[in-house]
């Protein structure tokens, strides 16, 4: 099977400092990934370079088997396939917006008549605990919890087979972090997409992922199996980091 996403040596430099330092990786299609690094680690200048945000000054970047290309048709047909959730999703949806607006927009990106992307947005909506009522709303009229769940609800919207959520519980009370990480395992299993998780926090990938990568000043530093990656790391800075997270060592896995 192809793999969904392939990084093969990809470096990229702002200025004097290598943002992503020869990065090579391999996600299979279906799993869920975890990218854990602290801030200015490059996983979310990663995750850019993955959606075509960012152009790499050298290496390669497929996605399902095919090469990242530049310009805004190929960004286009790209996001029928992969989707983001960023850090801020507040952020993500235009103020001046009701969120009925930001949904007919993935309609019009797909070509497909107002009724039927409604009735499958219904679906999504319900699925994700969230009212009819809310696509009435602007986003300030939202909390942040209902906000990364409209988020969701968008990127699904438009079908894809790769999601990427960076720090998908930043600044979400515990409960409902526990409550979305079980959405998101949910809708991975349930639609069969492949679920990137980047995060600072290695309890949370610990609890998501089967497979992770640690990075460092641009770098993967190590990867593997969870379980065998948090139980047993080669490297000292990964050690550092479960330091830090001294529940990830007992963290319960997630039912899958």
């Amino acid at each position: 099977m192809t793999d969904a996403i392939s990084i093969s040596n990809a470096e990229l430099r702002f200025g004097e400092t290598a943002a992503l330092d020869g990065v090579s990786l391999t996600i299979p299609q279906g799993t869920c990934f975890g990218i854990v690094g602290e801030s200015g680690s490059g996983k979310t200048t990663l995750m850019r370079a993955v959606l075509g945000l960012q152009k790499l000054d050298q290496g390669e970047i497929c996605v399902l088997g095919n090469p990242l290309v530049p310009g805004r048709a190929a960004l286009k047909q790209r996001a029928s396939f992969i989707q983001p959730i960023f850090q801020d999703p507040a952020a993500s949806l235009s103020p001046r917006s009701r969120i009925s607006t930001m949904m007919n927009e993935v309609g019009t990106v797909l070509r497909e008549p107002h009724a039927a992307l409604f009735e499958r947005l219904g679906v999504i909506l319900n699925r994700l605990g969230l009212p009819q009522s809310v696509i009435e709303k602007y986003p300030h009229e939202i909390s942040g919890g209902q906000a990364r769940r409209v988020a969701i609800a968008r990127a699904l919207l438009m079908k894809p087979s790769i999601l990427i959520a960076d720090e998908p519980t930043a600044g979400l009370d515990v409960s409902v972090q526990g409550d979305l990480l079980n959405l998101l395992q949910d809708i991975r299993q349930s639609d069969n997409i492949t679920l990137v998780i980047i995060s600072h926090n290695l309890a949370i990938v610990r609890l998501i992922a089967e497979n992770a990568v640690v990075m460092r000043s641009g770098k993967v530093v190590e990867g593997g199996e969870v379980g065998s990656l948090f139980k047993s790391p080669r490297e000292a800075y990964t050690c550092e980091l479960l330091a830090a997270w001294p529940s990830v060592t007992r963290a319960p896995a997630l039912n899958r």
